[in-house]
């Protein structure tokens, strides 16, 4: 049995669990407070599929531009989810046009999100209170990439606290060598971007690692297609994003009110992503990689997705 406590300075208050009535109520709430699911943006609701083979609760997006199969379950989850959103996974992969429909018909599509439609790649993602330990053992036989991601709400009066964790099957035999999360690799990025810009590539993230290291925080990075990016838990802070084939830029979790009155030596400010609450900066023509100028804005990221003052 879970129990959560809210440590405060003069006291300590056990928090009530505040389970979801039902399914439907479950999921507004999650397409509600889509924050919950980082750099996820929900396109639709309730996909039907077609060929009579069940609907995915909801279809969405992610930052490395992967479509996102959501299937949501208010109840313990057992091993039978596993064939359900491989079901799913293979429509959405076989079916590139008519998720293409889907992503025309949405008034609120992410404006710098480019689907490859030709070599659709899906990922799954299940949300559900619990899963039993089979779920995760056999979720490493999926080819597709798959989330396991517990939600839970509690209360303590007026205010609700939300639990959420994604599992990781950890291996026993493989230790780390590398802070780098994930399949990609710079080798990766220098076949699709070149030498010259992923070198460039390159020097920002060790930067941004180096300044990381210096202010003390905890946030790892990790090598995606589009994207390299440095997390605080389950949220991306900041990230490094390839705009184009040879262009990339820098990404801050921080809100336009700050963004928009920045002016620096080397870089500018493009743009405010409304969808994953993203400002843009760019290198200036002839600027130097150098983000010293951006250190305040960096630490205006962390405050804002970690809720801390520094």
């Amino acid at each position: 049995m879970l129990n959560l406590y809210w440590k405060s300075k003069d006291q300590t208050r056990n928090l009530v669990e505040k389970p979801f009535q039902n399914e439907r109520e479950f999921e507004s709430f999650i397409f509600s407070n889509q924050d919950l699911l980082p750099d996820i943006f929900i396109l639709y609701r309730q996909i039907q599929t077609g060929n009579k083979q069940g609907i995915p609760d909801m279809l969405g997006v992610d930052q490395d531009s992967r479509i996102c199969i959501i299937e949501m379950k208010n109840v313990e989850v057992e091993e039978e989810i596993l064939p359900q959103v491989l079901t799913y996974a293979m429509w959405a992969e076989t079916n590139p046009d008519s998720i293409k429909a889907i992503w025309l018909e949405s008034k609120n599509r992410p404006e710098d999100i480019q689907i490859e439609w030709d070599s659709l790649e899906v990922r799954i993602i299940v949300i559900a209170p619990s899963f039993k330990p089979s779920v995760l053992k056999l979720s490493s036989k999926i080819n597709y990439p798959l989330d396991l991601v517990q939600v839970r709400r509690f209360c303590q009066d007026d205010d609700e606290f939300i639990m959420v964790e994604t599992l990781v099957e950890i291996p026993q035999l493989r230790p780390k060598t590398t802070k780098v999360m994930g399949d990609w690799s710079w080798e990766y990025y220098e076949s699709e971007h070149g030498k010259e810009p992923t070198l460039e590539f390159q020097t920002v993230v060790n930067q941004l690692e180096h300044f990381v290291k210096k202010q003390g925080w905890n946030l790892p990075y990790n090598l995606n297609k589009y994207y390299t990016g440095f997390k605080l838990g389950n949220k991306v802070v900041f990230d490094v994003t390839w705009d184009s084939t040879k262009a990339w830029s820098i990404q801050m979790k921080i809100p336009p009110e700050i963004s928009g009155s920045f002016a620096g030596k080397n870089w500018k400010y493009l743009r405010y992503d409304s969808m994953f609450k993203n400002s843009n900066f760019r290198l200036m023509p002839n600027g130097k990689i150098d983000i010293s100028e951006l250190s305040e804005l960096l630490k205006a990221a962390y405050q804002n997705v970690s809720g801390t003052r520094l």
